[in-house]
């Protein structure tokens, strides 16, 4: 409202200037142009009055004059003495002239008469030399209250959106994210371009939330084991156990805090990547290595005729992570492949089982975090935890492209491309 009230005082200020600024050009064109017909028509009136000073000069012919010129004329013994107060004094040829107040003006000539006569001569013409400046006045006043209301009306339709976004903004500020703008009127494109952006921070700190609320939840269930063996410890017949299983908890806590914060780095971009030539091939073994699949079946394939740029080290851990998914949620009797190929662009990374799988209205809910899918992939073992997601974080970071597909043994199939060149290919 107060941004509204400046705009509003400072375009009325430019008008009323603008309008000033005319009215003294008015006034300096009408000014000479008063004054040189005044003259004129002085010199007329006092050449009239001198044809009627002329002996013999018939009354008529004066009068065939006037009607010539399209004047009035008439003669009289005195000037009321208001008007000769509010009238323009003029000297012509020894003669006094007055410029009367009132309608059209009228010129009063003074006669050179014997004092029982007449002795002014009052001329009257058909145009009125004043009323145009008057008219041009009462018309600039005019056009600048007229454009003082446009000024109105347009401020108020050009701040009505802003307004609208002010108190929608104040409204979400103070925590109610389910308020939207209604999308009508001139508020049409705000109302679009607020209610996207309130729908996105409602998702985000609807997600927040939710991650807060699952990381509580994961993290209460190692948390708990752990209380209950140390209570249990003392008592133990093989401490030695109890301290692995302790050890493990620990563990587990320990992998989701690092993959939690490491998680946070990626998201804010403040966690920078390594950049190294690295080998496919290589990359896949040294994956397989560090997961135990069990007995399952694993093919490795590696297609790729020349390296690709990427940070090794979290790369290893994008395969890590999708391999110790297979690990966890499919059989033991389940066929594992794991694959490197490559186009014109992109490195491609690829690990497929022949597990359980995953819904397809499911797949692009993979890499949120704590999702938990209605299959039995999930059902059974209680969530994909965080590691899809940090894997997912991190081919963005390497602005690459990740999937989630059926395999062709039927169950889950990720494929992560990675730019050849780097982020900059």
């Amino acid at each position: 409202m107060r941004l509204r009230l400046q705009v509003f005082i400072g375009l009325v200020s430019v008008l009323l200037i603008t309008m000033l600024g005319a009215l003294v050009l008015a006034v300096a064109v009408f000014r000479p142009l008063v004054h040189e017909l005044t003259t004129e028509r002085i010199a007329m009136a006092v050449h009239l009055a001198e044809i009627a000073e002329r002996p013999r000069t018939p009354k008529h012919r004066v009068q065939a004059l006037s009607d010539d010129l399209g004047l009035a004329v008439r003669v009289v013994d005195e000037i009321p003495p208001e008007q000769r107060k509010r009238a323009q004094v003029y000297e012509r040829h020894g003669r006094s002239v007055l410029v009367l107040p009132g309608p059209r003006a009228p010129f009063a000539v003074s006669l050179e008469r014997p004092s029982s006569e007449p002795r002014w001569l009052v001329v009257t013409f058909q145009a009125d030399l004043y009323r145009p400046r008057t008219r041009v006045g009462l018309g600039l006043l005019l056009l600048t209250a007229a454009a003082m209301f446009l000024a109105f009306l347009m401020l108020r339709f050009v701040f009505r959106p802003l307004e609208v976004a002010t108190t929608a903004m104040q409204r979400v500020a103070a925590g109610d994210l389910n308020h939207r703008v209604p999308n009508r009127g001139a508020v049409t494109e705000v109302a679009d371009t607020f209610n996207t952006m309130a729908d996105r921070v409602q998702h985000l700190v609807q997600g927040q939330r939710d991650l807060m609320a699952a990381v509580s939840h994961e993290l209460r269930t190692p948390l708990t084991r752990m209380r209950l063996l140390l209570e249990l410890l003392p008592d133990s017949n093989d401490p030695i156990s109890r301290i692995q299983a302790l050890t493990k908890d620990v563990n587990e806590v320990d992998a989701l805090v690092s993959e939690l914060l490491e998680s946070a780095h990626l998201h804010r971009g403040t966690l920078a990547l390594t950049y190294e030539e690295v080998a496919a091939g290589d990359l896949l073994q040294r994956a397989l290595a560090q997961v135990d699949l069990g007995t399952r079946t694993v093919q490795v394939e590696d297609t790729t005729k020349q390296n690709f740029f990427g940070d090794k080290r979290r790369l290893l851990r994008c395969l890590t992570n999708l391999l110790s998914n297979v690990a966890r949620y499919t059989p033991n009797h389940c066929e594992v492949r794991i694959y490197a190929s490559e186009d014109d662009s992109h490195t491609w990374l690829s690990v497929g089982d022949s597990g359980p799988g995953v819904a397809t209205a499911d797949r692009t809910r993979l890499f949120e975090p704590f999702f938990r899918a209605e299959g039995s992939r999930s059902r059974a073992t209680g969530g994909l935890g965080l590691g899809l997601m940090l894997v997912k974080q991190i081919i963005d970071a390497h602005a690459g492209t990740i999937e989630a597909l059926e395999s062709p043994q039927g169950g889950l199939l990720v494929r992560m491309g990675i730019p050849i060149g780097g982020p900059g290919d």
